[in-house]
C-alpha cells in the first residue's frame, strides 16, 4: 500500500474522537424526529429513522460507511440522523460505539437485508420501506468502501464524500484493513450517478475527487467542494452544510425532487458556500428518474 492511500484512509482518525455526537441528539431538522437503534437481524449495523412509525411515508434507504472505515455505527451520529429525520432509512456500519474495521460486505448485508425481512414485515418502524430506492455513500474510506458497490444492480446512485480512487489501490494486505480497494482507472466501470462531496484543497482527498469525477464518462455527476478541509460539518448542529447537501441528494437521487434538483442544477450549491462546482448529465438524469419512479 502506497503512503498517499494510507493517507487517505487514516487522516483524520484522531479528530473523530471530538467528533462524536452528543448523547442529547435533537433528532434532526426534518418533519420527522428521528433516532438510532439496532436490529438483531442485522447485529452489526446501527439504523436511524424517524423515531415515530408514519404509515404513509415511504422510507428510501441509505446505506453509509464511516471515515477510517471504523465498525462504530454512532460515529457521524448527528450527519446521519439529520438525514433520517427527512424521511430516510440510514443504515450504518458497526453497532453504537463498536469497535474495529469495516468492510464492503457490511454494505453487501445491508442492502441484502433491506431488500428482504423489513420488505415484507407489516410491524414496526421499516414496514414503509422502499427497498427499490437504495442509495450509497460513505466519507473518507467509507468513500472507497461505497466505490465498490458500482456494480449493485439494486444501487441508484453513490454519494462520495471526501473521498476518491488512490492511486494502486488499498490491497487486503494492509494491516487492519481487510478491503480490496480499486484502483483509478476502474471508474470506467462505474454506470451509477455519481455526486462527489469534497472538502476543498485542504482536503486530503481533493486530487482525487476531483480527478474522479473529470475521468467519469457518460453517467450523470456533480462535484462540489465546501472548503473545510478534510472533516467536513458533520459534526456540526445537523451535519452542518454537508447535511443541507446530503439530505438534497438524496432528495433529488430517490425522491425525483425539483427543489432538490435546482440546488445542484441551477446554483444553490453556490449560495450555500460550495465552490468549484460542476456537472454533468442531470437533465438527462431527471428523465430517467421520472421514468423509473413511475414504474416503481
Amino acid at each position: 500500500m502506497n503512503l498517499s492511500a494510507l493517507t487517505l484512509l487514516l487522516a483524520g482518525l484522531a479528530p473523530y474522537t471530538h467528533a462524536r455526537p452528543s448523547q442529547n441528539l435533537r433528532g434532526g431538522s426534518g418533519p420527522y424526529p428521528a433516532m438510532y437503534t439496532t436490529d438483531p437481524t442485522l447485529a452489526n449495523h446501527t439504523l436511524y429513522h424517524p423515531q415515530a412509525p408514519y404509515p404513509h411515508l415511504p422510507l428510501p434507504v441509505l446505506i453509509w460507511g464511516n471515515g477510517s472505515c471504523m465498525n462504530n455505527g454512532t460515529a457521524f451520529a448527528t450527519f446521519l440522523t439529520e438525514l433520517a429525520s427527512h424521511g430516510y432509512l440510514v443504515i450504518a456500519p458497526g453497532p453504537p460505539d463498536g469497535t474495529g474495521i469495516t468492510n464492503s460486505q457490511l454494505m453487501h448485508d445491508a442492502i441484502s437485508w433491506v431488500t428482504g425481512r423489513p420488505g415484507r414485515s407489516p410491524f414496526g418502524p421499516y414496514r414503509t420501506i422502499d427497498a427499490n430506492r437504495i442509495a450509497v455513500a460513505g466519507q473518507s474510506c467509507g468513500g472507497l468502501e461505497a466505490y465498490q458497490m458500482c456494480d449493485e444492480e439494486r444501487v441508484k446512485g453513490l454519494g462520495i464524500f471526501n473521498s476518491g480512487f488512490t492511486e494502486g489501490g488499498v490491497g487486503g494486505s494492509a494491516p487492519g484493513f481487510p478491503n480490496q480497494m480499486k484502483v483509478p482507472s476502474v471508474i470506467s466501470e462505474v454506470h451509477k450517478p455519481v455526486f462527489w462531496f469534497l472538502g476543498g484543497e485542504e482536503d486530503v482527498a481533493y486530487p482525487n475527487g476531483m480527478r474522479d469525477y473529470a475521468a467519469l464518462t457518460g453517467q450523470p455527476k456533480w462535484v462540489g467542494n465546501y472548503p473545510v478541509g478534510h472533516m467536513g460539518t458533520y459534526a456540526e448542529p445537523n451535519g452542518g452544510a454537508f447535511g443541507v447537501a446530503a439530505v438534497k441528494w438524496l432528495d433529488f437521487l430517490l425522491r425525483g425532487d425539483q427543489t432538490a434538483k435546482g440546488f445542484f442544477a441551477d446554483g444553490g450549491t453556490e449560495q450555500a458556500g460550495w465552490e468549484e462546482t460542476a456537472s454533468e448529465g442531470l437533465m438527462r438524469f431527471e428523465g430517467l428518474l421520472k421514468r423509473e419512479l413511475r414504474l416503481s
